[in-house]
């Protein structure tokens, strides 16, 4: 799921991030912070469509049956962890030197990852034995100075270079929607380590949050068959097509927004307490999406500290004796969130 190839050049280059979502301007403060979140803390402005639950009077999208019956081709509902999902680094920007992170795609970089820019970067970052599969996503988390430095194949060369597929610095205090890539000065402005344009801390599944027993915000989505060249808010470009033939004008678009039937009885199923957890923010505020993937996922945070607390939490497949392709058809529909805007032209790219 979420499978990335890594170019050549990922073997023999030096190495800079480049280009992600960037939801505002990172502020200048510079504060001293704890290792990790602290209870209670949760990415982006209150007025977040990531925070916002959905008003009981939501218009359904008028195609929606017959878009969620698509999610059905990815099969049951699975939580993508340990891999392709993002691995997640809570730190102390303050105290962290600052490193170059070279592009392996000239041109392509994001806000805060510009030539000559260097991010907080410590020396341990990425685990030695962590696979492409393991880090292909990966995000360093400042969150008492809410900043985030997202990343796409970040890796380092036999020289100690760092270099990344794409990368850019998220204001997490912000509302997490960046510019439609048609409005900023330059398309990667708008751009992020997913495809949809939306940082990577947006919608996963945080250890914290389910330990107590409350996940108050919408879930990251992905499934196979998402439209390409489309996308809605929160999402700011689209799923893009290698050609003509790899188009798909079906399915949903990046960035639509799916509901579990807020009225289905979630206490009285086989499901574990926190499985139910999940299970009611979907309810409450939905799943965006923000990928294509094998199969239809959620995400959970992924770096070793967490993947460790994971353990006995919240597994795998503890949504499949609920979340069945089937019950997906019946039981969610899509939340009509206005026209899907065109993505980026092939011969723009």
């Amino acid at each position: 799921m979420l499978r990335q190839i890594f170019p050549a050049v990922a073997l023999l280059g030096a190495a800079l991030m480049t280009g992600c979502a960037q939801t505002g301007q990172i502020p200048p403060t510079a504060l001293t912070v704890p290792a990790s979140a602290a209870p209670g803390w949760r990415p982006f402005s209150a007025d977040s469509p990531w925070n916002t639950r959905i008003p009981a009077d939501a218009k359904i999208d008028p195609k929606s049956d017959v878009l969620v019956a698509d999610l059905g081709v990815g099969g049951d509902l699975y939580v993508n962890m340990p891999e392709w999902s993002v691995m997640v680094k809570y730190f102390d920007s303050s105290k962290a030197p600052k490193r170059a992170v070279r592009a392996l795609y000239p041109g392509r970089y994001g806000p805060g990852f510009e030539p000559g820019e260097r991010v907080p970067l410590p020396a341990d970052a990425l685990p030695e034995d962590a696979t492409p599969a393991q880090s292909n996503y990966f995000t360093l988390v400042d969150p008492v100075r809410n900043l985030a430095w997202d990343t796409r194949q970040l890796g380092k060369t036999l020289q100690g270079d760092w270099f990344a597929g794409f990368g850019a610095a998220v204001d997490l205090s912000g509302t997490g929607v960046s510019m439609p890539w048609m409005k900023a000065e330059r398309s990667d402005l708008s751009a992020g380590a997913r495809p949809s344009g939306i940082p990577l801390m947006a919608g996963l599944i945080r250890v914290e949050e389910v330990k107590a027993g409350r996940i108050d915000h919408a879930l990251a989505f992905a499934y196979p068959l998402a439209q390409t060249g489309k996308f809605l808010p929160p999402a700011s470009t689209a799923l893009g097509a290698a050609d003509a033939a790899s188009e798909r004008h079906l399915g949903l678009p990046m960035g639509a927004r799916i509901q579990l039937n807020p009225d289905y009885d979630i206490d009285n199923t086989l499901l574990s307490p926190s499985a139910k957890v999940v299970a009611r923010a979907l309810q409450e505020y939905g799943a965006i999406l923000v990928d294509e993937a094998g199969a239809t996922v959620l995400f959970a945070e992924s770096g070793p500290e967490q993947l460790a607390a994971w353990e006995g939490v919240l597994a795998p497949g503890d949504l499949q004796a609920l979340f069945t392709a089937e019950f997906i058809a019946l039981n969610f529909h899509v939340i009509d969130t206005g026209e899907p805007m065109a993505g980026i032209p092939r011969k723009v790219k």
